[in-house]
């Protein structure tokens, strides 16, 4: 029987040249004419991405198309922590796999995770991307956010770079009809401790993501789908 392969599991040896490559054409080449043509996107802050040392990018989550849409706009190459089950998808899996991604176990945070997470943001070429309220939240709250992210940044001894993202969870069937945004906040230093990395992220996004910061969370309608990563 065949062993089922660990999708968690990557090394510095993955992101090679031909990953970089293969990364570096489908940003250039299909994901931002995308967002262009459909999205008109706009980006703002973009002078504040370090481009001496690895960051750790942290966003709101809106849509299936987050993930695309921060990969576009970086104009870095990204690793992204992608929930396990978008592995189990056959063309899918074969994408986002060679695009740098590696699966997270939502339920259980795997020893194999946390050390391609260090291998990732040990690469000065790559940096990662993530999404600290685990699902997609549209009710323009914050919502829920998960302490993980900051645990890794001081793991990893990785700063947090805020992205905040408006307007792409509003499909576009048509070029020119959306409408989104991509606002680039400051690093937040790893050396904080994670009560106040959580609160300066969460205060961050709130500003450029439009959201309003809530007590409880789990009260609202955050329409509860899973995140794509």
């Amino acid at each position: 029987m065949k062993e089922k392969r660990n999708f968690s599991k990557r090394g510095t040896e993955d992101y090679n040249w031909v990953t970089s490559l293969f990364q570096a054409f489908v940003r250039t080449f299909i994901l931002y004419p995308f967002f262009i043509l459909f999205y008109k996107v706009k980006v703002e802050g973009f002078k504040n991405i370090p481009q001496d040392r690895p960051i750790l990018v942290a966003a709101n989550h809106l849509s299936y198309l987050d993930p695309p849409l921060i990969a576009a706009v970086m104009k870095r190459n990204l690793a992204y922590m992608a929930k396990k089950e978008l592995f189990e998808v056959p063309v899918l899996s074969f994408l986002i796999w060679h695009l740098g991604a590696f699966a997270v176990n939502r339920e259980k945070l795997e020893v194999s995770t946390i050390k391609t997470a260090k291998a990732v943001l040990s690469n000065k070429h790559w940096t990662m991307a993530l999404f600290p309220q685990g699902k997609r939240v549209r009710n323009g709250c914050l919502g829920h956010v998960s302490k993980g992210f900051a645990s890794l940044a001081k793991i990893s001894k990785t700063d947090i770079l805020p992205i905040g993202l408006t307007g792409i969870q509003n499909t576009a069937k048509w070029p020119f009809q959306g409408n989104a945004t991509v606002r680039i906040g400051t690093p937040i230093s790893y050396d904080l401790e994670i009560e106040e990395i959580e609160k300066q992220w969460s205060e961050q996004i709130c500003k450029l993501a439009e959201l309003k910061p809530v007590e409880n969370p789990e009260e609202l309608n955050t329409h509860p789908v899973p995140a794509n990563v």
